[in-house]
């Protein structure tokens, strides 16, 4: 193994260079001063700081692996257990499945697929899935019903699953996801987190936290797991198309008075989705948790201003929501570029 990582003897790594040469503008040009820890009270900005240049890295990073020369993506799916179909043909031990291709699973069938070099899907029983696209930088699946665990290790962004009600985007995650045959769905985040987006109507699900999607609706309002038995019920009937207003104010009202500190990821979602008569409880309650940041106003918030409502998610301390914006719009001109 080459010492160029650590000591720059030895062969260089062709990726190490280029990666080098991507950082060189953020390089240091002469030694750096003497270390003195900073104060108490300004700890908290050397944090945001150094977040701020980890950010930066990372995105160079995900530039270099997005953009190094690989061979063309390739759906490889292996037969677990059963007879899954690929094109309505029994898979053997394994297969290469072209773009396009659906696989199903039946009682007792099981799969993997292989994505890329950045992750892998198991398949449930029961289960169609589309292997809509397969190309470096951009996998696509089309989750029509069934279950299916997603592990992904590449950088964010890289990793799409349609459902009949919402699309999932990928920010380094791990999650199993169900479709049920009216395309109502629910997904939940074990690693990472996940961006569901419908129509503009979109839902970040860090790890610990569920998310159901329903048709015409989109994506729900996020809890964590632990919260399901305290306000699971009454999210569902907030989200619910048939619930009357006066039912979701009511069920408002409980999920208010039953938050923890924690639950703020609830507080946060309902804020742009809650009648306006509710609006300032909702404001209230996760102000009493999260203070809002300098320049997030009331009238802002009632208006619903998307930057300032980002500004408040970053004091959530669940990552920044810059993240998604950033792979929210690759995923949109890839998109478009289809």
């Amino acid at each position: 193994m080459t010492d160029y990582l650590w000591d720059r003897t030895g062969p260089a790594d062709p990726d190490v260079v280029e990666l080098e040469q991507l950082l060189a503008p953020l390089g240091q040009p002469v030694p750096l001063p003497p270390l003195r820890l900073p104060a108490p009270r300004a700890s908290r900005a050397f944090a945001g700081i150094f977040a701020a240049a980890a950010a930066v890295i990372l995105v160079l990073a995900g530039t270099v692996w997005q953009t190094r020369p690989r061979e063309h993506g390739q759906w490889d799916v292996v037969r677990v257990s059963g007879a899954p179909r690929v094109a309505s043909q029994p898979v053997g031990d394994r297969v290469k499945a072209d773009d396009g291709s659906w696989l199903e699973t039946r009682d007792g069938d099981r799969a993997t697929i292989t994505v890329g070099d950045i992750g892998q899907v198991q398949v449930e029983p029961y289960t169609r899935i589309g292997l809509m696209q397969a190309r470096p930088g951009d996998y696509r699946l089309q989750l029509d019903r069934g279950t299916m665990h997603a592990m992904i290790w590449s950088p964010p962004g890289q990793f799409l699953v349609e459902t009949p009600s919402a699309s999932a985007l990928d920010l380094g995650c791990a999650y199993t996801m169900t479709v049920d045959v009216d395309g109502t769905g629910v997904i939940e985040v074990t690693s990472g987190w996940v961006g569901f987006e419908w129509k503009g109507r979109e839902s970040f699900i860090p790890e610990g936290a569920v998310c159901r999607t329903r048709p015409g609706r989109g994506p729900g309002t996020p809890y964590f797991q632990d919260a399901r038995e305290a306000i699971g019920a009454d999210v569902d009937v907030i989200d619910g198309p048939a619930s009357s207003r006066a039912e979701r104010s009511a069920a408002i009202a409980r999920v208010l008075e039953r938050a923890r500190p924690r639950d703020a990821l609830t507080l946060w979602h309902l804020l742009p989705r809650v009648d306006e008569a509710d609006r300032d409880a909702v404001f209230d309650r996760l102000a009493a948790f999260v203070p809002p940041p300098a320049g997030v106003t009331r009238n802002g918030i009632r208006l619903g201003e998307q930057e300032m409502l980002d500004r408040w998610w970053d004091n959530l301390g669940l990552q920044s929501v810059n993240w998604w914006r950033l792979w929210e719009q690759k995923w949109r001109q890839n998109k478009a570029g289809r």
